[in-house]
C-alpha cells in the first residue's frame, strides 16, 4: 500500500524550504493559534459568527465544534501539533461550538469556508456535497480507509459512492456516567433496567440525592437522550423509519418514547437545578455539576467522551469516583443495542495542505494521540484497544464492537435544518418540551411540520 504520499511530499517541500530560506521568521504561525473559545448556547440565544482567518502561505484554517480551552479542543489540538511536527503545515484551529452547522453554511455562502472542518453529523456532508461544496478525498485518504476502516465507515463517509469524509472520532453514545461515591454511600447498585433506573432515582432522592443532571442548553444532549429511548422503545427497524421520516413524529411510537423519557428527565424533583434550570445547563456544565467540587447530582448521562471533560476538568477518578452503566433495557429490549455518533473530516479547499490533513486523520496514529489522553473513542480498527487510557475507555469501545444492534445518530443523519439546527427542529423540539413536558401534543405537531419541510 503507498502510505502517506502527501507527507512524503510535504517532508521533501520541508526540506528544501529550510535550505533556501531566508532568516527571517516574522510570519511563521504556531499550531492552533489563537483560536476563539466556542459558544456555550442557552435557549433562544445566538452566539456571535466568528472570522474564518485567511490561512497564510504553508497553513490551512480547521474548523470543529470543539472549544480549543476545553478537553475535546484541547486533545484535538494535540494532534494537529503531531500533523504540524510531521508534515510542516501549520494549522490554525478555530471550535465554533453546536453553531457549526450554522456558521459553516454561512462560510460556504460567502464563499470563505475553512480548509478543512470536522462535521459532527454526517448528514451535513450530504447536504454539503449537495451544495457542491465537498472536495472528493479518494486519492488522498482512500487507502488510509481501506486499510484501517471497516466498509461500514467508507460508505457513512460516502455520496453515491464517492469518498468526502474520514470518521475521527467516534462515540459510544449508550453510556450513563455516575457518582461512585453516591451509588456506595447509599447501597445502589448500577440498574440494568429503564425500570431500574426509574427506582434509583427515587431511592437517591430519598436519599438527599438529586438523581440527574441535564445540559439541556445543548439540544444534542437531549436528542442523544431520546434516540437511546426510541431504539429500545421501538426497536431498530422503527428507528430507521423516523430517520428516513417515513413515519411521522406525531407517531404513537414517538409519543410513547416521550412519555418514557418523562418519567426520569421529565420530572422536575429528579433533574439538578429543575427543569427550567436545566435549560441554562450546557453539556459541559452537567458534567461538573456530578463530577466537580460541588455536585449536584449523581448521574449524568452522555457518551464516552464524558470521561474526557471528568479528566480534564474535574478531580474526580476512574474507578474509585466515577463510572458508568450501559444504558439500560427498556420492556425487555435487547441489553446489546447501542447507539453510535461521529465526527467526520471534510475537504472544502482543494489543497495539498488540506488533503494531507484527512490523509494523517485516516491513519492509527492520528486516534492513538487522542486516545491515549481518555474521552475518545476511534472506528479505526487498528488502533490497539491497550493504548485508551482507562479501563473505562477499553469497555466503551467493546460496547461499540460486541453491540447486537448499533444505530447512528438520528439527528446526525437526518437533514441538518431539522436534526441539528441549534434551537430549532428536532433540538428545539426537545428543549421546548424539557420546559413543559405537558405541552407533548403541540411539541410533536411543531416537530412534524419542521420534519417535513426538512425532507421536502
Amino acid at each position: 500500500m503507498k502510505r502517506l504520499k502527501f507527507f512524503a511530499i510535504f517532508l521533501a517541500l520541508a526540506m528544501v524550504a529550510a535550505a533556501c530560506g531566508s532568516d527571517s521568521d516574522d510570519t511563521t504561525t504556531t499550531t492552533g493559534s489563537a483560536p476563539p473559545a466556542a459558544t456555550t448556547t442557552t435557549t433562544g440565544t445566538t452566539p456571535p459568527t466568528p472570522t474564518i482567518p485567511d490561512a497564510e502561505p504553508g497553513e490551512i484554517v480547521v474548523m470543529a465544534k470543539w472549544g480549543a480551552s476545553g478537553g475535546e479542543g484541547a486533545a484535538f489540538l494535540q494532534v494537529l501539533d503531531a500533523f504540524t511536527a510531521a508534515s510542516g503545515i501549520d494549522v490554525n484551529f478555530v471550535g465554533v461550538g453546536d453553531q457549526l452547522p450554522t456558521i459553516l453554511s454561512t462560510q460556504v455562502a460567502g464563499g470563505q469556508p475553512p480548509d478543512v472542518a470536522v462535521l459532527p453529523q454526517s448528514g451535513l456532508l450530504n447536504d454539503l456535497v449537495s451544495l457542491g461544496a465537498l472536495f472528493p478525498i479518494e486519492t488522498a485518504a482512500g487507502d488510509e480507509m481501506d486499510a484501517h476502516f471497516s466498509p461500514a465507515w467508507r460508505e457513512l463517509g460516502s455520496v453515491d459512492g464517492t469518498l468526502y469524509g474520514v470518521f475521527f472520532k467516534v462515540a459510544n453514545k449508550s453510556t450513563v456516567w455516575y457518582d461512585v461515591n453516591a451509588f456506595s454511600d447509599n447501597a445502589i447498585t448500577p440498574p440494568a433496567t429503564w425500570a431500574d433506573w426509574v427506582s434509583v432515582s427515587g431511592d437517591l432522592l430519598d436519599a438527599g440525592v438529586t438523581p440527574v443532571a441535564v445540559g439541556g442548553a445543548d439540544g444534542w444532549t437531549l436528542s442523544d437522550w431520546f434516540e437511546n429511548i426510541y431504539l429500545r422503545t421501538a426497536g431498530p427497524e422503527t428507528y430507521d423509519q423516523l430517520s428516513r421520516h417515513e413515519i411521522p413524529w406525531t407517531d404513537q411510537s414517538v409519543r410513547d418514547a416521550f412519555e418514557t423519557m418523562g418519567e426520569i428527565i421529565g420530572n422536575d424533583d429528579f433533574v439538578a437545578r429543575g427543569l427550567s434550570g436545566a435549560l441554562q445547563v450546557g453539556f459541559g456544565d452537567s458534567v461538573k455539576l456530578v463530577f466537580g467540587d460541588s455536585p449536584e447530582a449523581a448521574i449524568v448521562y452522555e457518551a464516552d467522551f464524558v470521561e474526557g471533560v471528568i479528566l480534564n476538568e474535574t478531580s474526580a477518578q476512574p474507578g474509585t469516583d466515577f463510572d458508568f452503566f450501559a444504558f439500560p433495557s427498556i420492556g425487555g429490549s435487547d441489553p446489546g443495542y447501542t447507539l453510535t455518533g461521529g465526527d467526520v473530516a471534510v475537504v472544502l479547499k482543494d489543497n495539498p495542505e488540506a488533503m494531507a490533513l484527512v490523509e494523517y486523520l485516516a491513519t492509527p496514529e492520528a486516534a492513538e494521540i487522542w486516545a491515549a489522553l481518555g474521552g475518545f473513542s476511534s472506528a479505526n480498527k487498528d488502533v490497539d484497544s491497550s493504548i485508551y487510557a482507562t479501563d473505562l475507555g477499553r469497555r466503551a469501545v467493546e460496547g461499540m464492537v460486541n453491540a447486537t444492534a448499533v444505530r447512528y445518530d438520528m439527528g446526525d443523519i437526518m437533514p441538518s435544518a431539522f436534526g441539528s439546527t441549534g434551537g430549532s427542529g428536532f433540538w428545539g423540539g426537545l428543549q421546548d418540551w424539557l420546559e413543559n413536558p405537558s405541552d407533548l401534543d403541540n411539541v410533536l405537531a411543531t416537530m412534524e411540520a419542521e420534519a417535513a419541510a426538512a425532507f421536502e
